[in-house]
């Protein structure tokens, strides 16, 4: 048997099998590939138990943007003769009224009528042709505001309540305060006198009514180092009210591109203080543009620019009253690393009878407490539901390791089905050539 020819039967076989298998083994392997390059992920949510945790940042701010009585002497006055023309509109469709229903269209144009010289007041908004600095002196100061402030059942700060809140300028609220961050907790709920409590003071005598808010503050929880946006992200609780506001961490640990469509950082210099955020990065696009265009920006929370006077308001009003086209160039994304708080707030009315708040001696005798609190003071406590977070971890879900380990599984398989094929072939090959014989002159095979 020695030196015999190798069938040309087997061959033709060989030949005949090789093709399928091959084909289907690349097939496999390219849709593996295909898979891999579509960068498929898997989302992950888990409770993570901890024994102490960071405790956010917490922005209160008081529904009034500035003081009427601060108006007095400066080149804002005249805000107080619009407000009283406002009022006084409003006082005479009030007394013409026989009805108990006011007639919407006459109201409207008495308001339009009052609010007509926009330069001078932006009720619908903001404040007009106000610096930085005018914003913060006419603004509530902080040793006004914050009546009391503890933070797990301690004194927040005995002599300078400015060591542990950052105050900031906001363009709907005036000036805003920071409780400063990086406090560590390591009990959950309320009930034991962890987390922070703060008494404030709305000062509703004080309140310019062309604003139209009602007394009481907006509160905004956010990260650590971040700025706030209490007109896009915060609740408001109403003067008279003590509100329990419980705070649920969420970390977010998100995969960049090709896998996902977050961002690393800004893409250039940021407009705001802090930390990347999809909030900062959405209204330092609107404010850069301005900035370009209007050589101003109307945002007192930006690190740099003039703020826009009244002088510029038409070129400032064609960002919010036409279709700009700053949001084309922007390209705003979720970060790859966010942390978020989930907040449930519950509030109740003061009881006055049985609340005594020291503060209030300094302000109004005993008598008039209730009357104080319910028109005036706001108490909140802020605290961690429990002593868990929240994590989300995005992976991917076919790695490139996996991808070589099928690789290399389809084509040991295949290989292996072929050289079984081949066997059986071969195998049917020397039956038949036994069944013929080699020296019955058949040539068939």
């Amino acid at each position: 048997m020695a030196g015999r020819k190798t069938p040309a039967a087997f061959w033709v076989c060989f030949f005949i099998l090789l093709v399928p298998v091959l084909g289907i083994c690349v097939y496999q392997i390219f849709d593996r590939v295909s898979f891999y390059l579509s960068y498929p992920v898997t989302r992950e949510s888990k409770e993570v138990t901890v024994r102490s945790q960071s405790f956010p940042s917490v922005t209160v701010c008081n529904n009034n943007p500035i003081r009427k009585s601060a108006l007095s002497g400066t080149s804002h006055a005249s805000l107080l003769d619009t407000d009283d023309q406002v009022r006084q509109s409003v006082e005479n469709l009030l007394a013409s009224t026989s009805s108990d229903a006011v007639d919407p269209s006459a109201a409207r144009e008495i308001l339009n009528t009052a609010y007509q010289d926009r330069r001078t007041a932006r009720a619908t908004r903001d404040l007009a042709g106000m610096s930085r600095e005018d914003i913060a002196n006419l603004g509530h100061q902080l040793s006004d505001f914050v009546m009391s402030c503890s933070y797990n059942g301690q004194q927040c700060a005995p002599n300078d309540l400015s060591s542990v809140f950052a105050t900031f300028q906001s363009a709907k609220f005036g000036n805003c305060f920071t409780f400063n961050a990086g406090f560590q907790v390591s009990s959950t709920g309320v009930s034991n006198g962890q987390g922070l409590t703060m008494t404030l003071f709305t000062d509703a005598n004080n309140y310019v009514g062309l604003f139209g808010r009602q007394p009481g503050v907006t509160v905004t929880v956010h990260p650590a180092n971040t700025t706030a946006f209490p007109e896009d992200d915060g609740f408001s609780v109403k003067a008279g009210e003590s509100a329990g506001i419980s705070v649920r961490k969420v970390v977010k640990n998100l995969l960049p591109a090709p896998f996902g469509d977050c961002g690393q950082g800004t893409d250039g210099e940021s407009l705001y203080p802090g930390g990347y955020s999809l909030a900062t990065c959405w209204n330092g696009c609107l404010q850069k543009a301005m900035l370009e265009k209007c050589d101003c920006v109307d945002d007192p929370r930006t690190t740099s620019g003039n703020m826009c006077t009244a002088g510029e308001e038409s070129c400032r009003s064609r960002y919010y009253e036409q279709d700009a086209t700053w949001r084309d160039d922007c390209n705003c994304k979720h970060p790859c690393k966010d942390e978020s708080y989930v907040t449930t707030m519950t509030s109740s009315p003061w009881a006055p009878e049985n609340v005594l708040i020291p503060e209030l001696r300094y302000v109004t005798s005993l008598s008039d407490v209730g009357t104080l609190i319910q028109n005036n003071v706001v108490q909140l406590k802020v605290y961690y539901l429990d002593d868990a977070f929240r994590q989300v971890e995005e992976r991917a879900a076919y790695p490139a390791n996996q991808l070589l380990r099928d690789i290399g599984i389809d084509i040991a398989v295949w290989f292996v089905v072929l050289m079984m094929l081949i066997g059986i072939v071969y195998l049917i090959v020397l039956i038949i050539r036994a069944c013929c014989g080699e020296g019955s002159g058949n040539k068939i095979i």
